[in-house]
């Protein structure tokens, strides 16, 4: 991680902490955290000075009290009410939540614009501790829930997020593939539509059944609408991914990869929701 994300994340750290306000990294770091990646290293990565943060506030005046001791503290104001910068070279993107903001599962911004909420309580409450750079121990959350959040943002908006279902693909296949873990190794064999899992499959397997397990009823109910919508290999998450990667010759051979982990992933799904 860049010495300029590094020293953005101190500073933000160092506020939300001193005003004991709950936090969470998402996003785009999270798979270089957690499952410890080099921007470069397959796809689905990418490289990124964006940082992704959910805070707990009580209410929109409380979340503009908090921006102002961000700008205090070094950051400026993006164009959009979440936006944050710092050295002009790192974005913060700082979504608030909160019972006082939140109206039928949605958050709507001063500036009209709507979000759906699910999975952020989700994120809240599975983070785990990570060490992010040297000296520096924050929350992120853990894959299961990146995922289902990527489910969430994508389903609110399909046609612009095809970038969500390649960061799924990323973790489907990293997931759980190295360390200790036997996971991978105890769901080989498992039959999905009569063929088995493979251990090259079994992430998105597990993610499945993690997400399942994890997932609140409303946004449990989201991952089914999405799951529901890819009924063939050529469903537009398996085409969106073949088009931002642009690098197999073989791209049917791809797209059949392609459906079969949403379809294992599915089957993860269902053999605990």
């Amino acid at each position: 991680m860049e010495a300029e994300t590094t020293e953005a994340l101190r500073i933000l750290a160092r506020v939300l902490t001193r005003e004991r306000r709950k936090f969470v990294l998402i996003g785009a770091t999270v798979p270089q955290i957690v499952l410890d990646l080099r921007e470069t290293s397959g796809p689905g990565s990418r490289e990124t000075r964006d940082v992704d943060a959910v805070a707990e506030v009580d209410s929109w005046e409380d979340f503009n009290r908090l921006r102002e001791h961000l700008v205090r503290e070094g950051f400026r104001p993006g164009r959009v009410a979440h936006e944050l910068w710092f050295n002009d070279k790192v974005r913060i993107d700082l979504i608030p939540f909160g019972p006082g903001l939140i109206k039928d599962n949605k958050i709507v911004w001063p500036d009209g614009y709507t979000m759906n909420v699910s999975g952020l309580a989700e994120a809240l409450e599975c983070s785990r501790d990570q060490e992010v750079a040297p000296d520096l121990t924050l929350p992120v959350v853990t894959i299961p829930g990146l995922v289902l959040m990527k489910v969430v943002a994508y389903m609110d908006r399909p046609e612009e997020r095809a970038r969500d279902v390649v960061d799924m693909l990323y973790c489907f296949e990293r997931y759980e593939a190295t360390g200790e873990s036997s996971r991978r190794f105890d769901c080989t064999g498992t039959q999905v539509d009569g063929e088995e899992i493979t251990f090259e499959l079994a992430g998105a397997f597990l993610i499945g059944m993690d997400v399942a397990v994890l997932a609140k009823p409303n946004s449990l109910e989201v991952v089914r609408k999405f799951i529901a919508g890819i009924p063939d290999e050529f469903a537009r998450p398996v085409s969106q991914i073949l088009s931002e990667e642009k690098r197999y010759v073989d791209t049917e051979k791809r797209r059949a990869m392609l459906y079969r982990l949403f379809r294992v992933f599915s089957a993860g799904v269902n053999q605990t929701g």
